[in-house]
């Protein structure tokens, strides 16, 4: 039985971020029990944790006060896989499409690409 994985922590560290855009970097614990079955004898970090990375940073880069919420994935290419350890590197382009908030992200490793998306986000205020 593979081990229940607790909620993603705050991960990401935010590098820089504007109005339109956000770096932010993130570094893939080896020890996260998520890679006991996903997947065994060729561990990598599951796609949903990737999109929730992406989250992280949108709500890292506006600050407090709203929560945004994923509302769709437009596009979602995984290119390569993201193994134990490795850094990430997370660039979001933000635009606004009336109350949405449009969201294209590029994620790499040290190797490369590792994934293209592209997420649109709902908000809601914090109560």
């Amino acid at each position: 039985m593979t081990p229940r994985c607790a909620p993603l922590a705050d991960l990401v560290e935010l590098v820089e971020a504007d109005d339109s855009s956000a770096v932010s970097t993130a570094k893939v614990d080896p020890a996260d029990p998520v890679f006991t079955g996903h997947f065994p004898g060729f561990p990598v970090l599951p796609g949903v944790y990737v999109v929730e990375l992406v989250g992280q940073t949108v709500r890292a880069a506006l600050g407090e006060g709203r929560r945004p919420e994923l509302a769709a994935m437009d596009r979602c290419r995984f290119l390569s896989p993201v193994a134990p350890g490795d850094e990430l590197r997370i660039e979001a382009k933000f635009s606004w499409a009336g109350p949405e908030l449009r969201c294209t992200a590029k994620i790499n490793t040290g190797r490369g690409p590792a994934a293209d998306l592209r997420l649109r986000y709902r908000f809601e205020e914090n109560r």
